[in-house]
């Protein structure tokens, strides 16, 4: 039985896998071996003319990368920042209706997000009518709601909740406030939530495809991962190394915050819900 789990999780890690490794071995392929009619998965002779073309000849390319990377980054930021403050008044902070608002925040989770780009685009496009304060075509019109999602809520504030009330209590009776208690005592607890937060979200939001297309008409502000797709219908030659790069920084999070992402997501309150 062992030995039948194994080959299913070795066979599933390979289907995977195989994208990857896939466009990588590609991108080193010359234009001729790509646009041959067979399938081919290894390179007749490694080269770079894809990544020198990529770089010399499509500079709007890292023009569309740095706009991912500023959206991802500020999203990143944004959630962490709205979400610690959020989490800890829920988990630690006893006023009324509280209970309530974490409900919502769980009812708002269990929804897909596609179901919220209606409603957002109705209220950005009012805010136009009636405010005359422009959000859609702009980066505010997929920054807003990737900021105050309830996700980075959810999870920060079970983790906080693992902190025992004892602790917070000592904190008050020296005479610490709240802000003290959260920055002294209650930020340093919950770093490893908040790394694990924090690769969650870019992987998320690298990946971003319909928020932008939905919110943004403007092809200049558009991210790399809607970018692609022009890549890959307008110069096929250097769509691999375009994919190859746009992989690798969410591979290297991936792979450089795996211990955090496990920690975040083990040692919190995820398993200590009352």
């Amino acid at each position: 039985m062992r030995r039948v789990l194994l080959l299913l999780l070795i066979i599933a890690s390979l289907l995977y896998i195989f994208p990857i490794a896939h466009a990588f071995l590609n991108s080193f392929m010359s234009q001729a071996q790509i646009n041959t009619t067979a399938i081919e998965l290894i390179p007749e002779q490694f080269n770079l003319q894809q990544y020198y073309t990529l770089a010399l000849y499509k500079g709007e390319y890292f023009k569309f990368f740095l706009n991912s990377l500023k959206l991802t980054s500020i999203i990143i930021a944004g959630q962490i920042g709205v979400g610690v403050f959020a989490a800890f008044a829920l988990a630690k902070m006893k006023f009324r209706g509280s209970r309530v608002l974490f409900v919502i925040y769980v009812l708002a989770l269990l929804l897909p997000f596609q179901v919220t780009l209606v409603p957002n685009y109705l209220i950005f496009d009012a805010s136009e009518r009636l405010l005359h304060i422009t959000i859609l075509d702009t980066h505010l019109a997929i920054l807003l709601p990737g900021i105050f999602s309830s996700f980075e809520v959810y999870l920060l504030r079970q983790f906080i909740r693992g902190i025992p009330d004892e602790i917070i209590e000592a904190a008050r009776m020296d005479g610490a406030g709240y802000g003290r208690i959260l920055f002294k005592i209650v930020f340093p607890m919950i770093k490893p939530a908040i790394f694990a937060l924090a690769v969650l979200v870019f992987i998320d939001s690298w990946n971003m495809l319909e928020q932008a297309v939905i919110f943004l008409s403007s092809p200049e502000k558009l991210p790399l991962s809607v970018f692609l797709e022009t890549i890959y219908y307008n110069d096929y030659s250097v769509f691999y190394a375009g994919a190859v790069l746009y992989i690798v920084p969410a591979l290297l999070i991936l792979i450089k915050g795996e211990k955090y992402l496990r920690q975040g997501l083990s040692i919190g309150g995820l398993k200590n819900e009352k």
